[in-house]
């Protein structure tokens, strides 16, 4: 019919993969009511197993000391305190580098933007973190 070359020279490709994407996705969020599966499977009962032990917590408050034990380091909490020490000087190096020569205090447009630098500016405040977790363990003693 004529109407449908109208509305085809008003609508591109890329406007109709996303009308037709939409489309598709509303189903994700229908209720699938009164669809009976294609195959039901019997299932054996599972043998019954004991119960798992429960992981005890442990006890990470440090309010009446001056500083925190090195278990609120999680995984970290073996690493020596220079490791860690070491590492936040190289995170604060190549950061503060990036932050100088993205240039953040002039006036940016897209086109000049460096990915990279903008990511590695992100390695001062984990600069930081690293920084407090060596203060942690060379406090304990590690």
């Amino acid at each position: 019919p004529p109407c449908w070359r109208s509305l085809g020279a008003r609508l591109d490709m890329n406007t109709l993969a996303a009308l037709f994407c939409l489309l598709g996705s509303a189903a994700a969020f229908a209720p699938a009511v009164g669809l009976a599966p294609a195959m039901q499977r019997r299932v054996a009962p599972a043998a019954r197993l004991a119960p798992a032990t429960m992981l005890e917590a442990q006890d990470t408050w440090w309010g009446d000391k001056d500083y925190p034990s090195s278990i609120v380091l999680g995984i970290g909490k073996d690493v020596p305190s220079s490791i860690y020490g070491v590492t936040s000087a190289i995170a604060l190096a190549v950061g503060a580098y990036c932050i100088a020569q993205s240039n953040l205090l002039t006036i940016l447009s897209g086109s000049t933007v460096n990915g990279f630098y903008v990511a590695g500016a992100l390695l001062v405040p984990y600069s930081w973190g690293l920084h407090v977790a060596s203060w942690i363990q060379k406090q304990n003693g590690k």
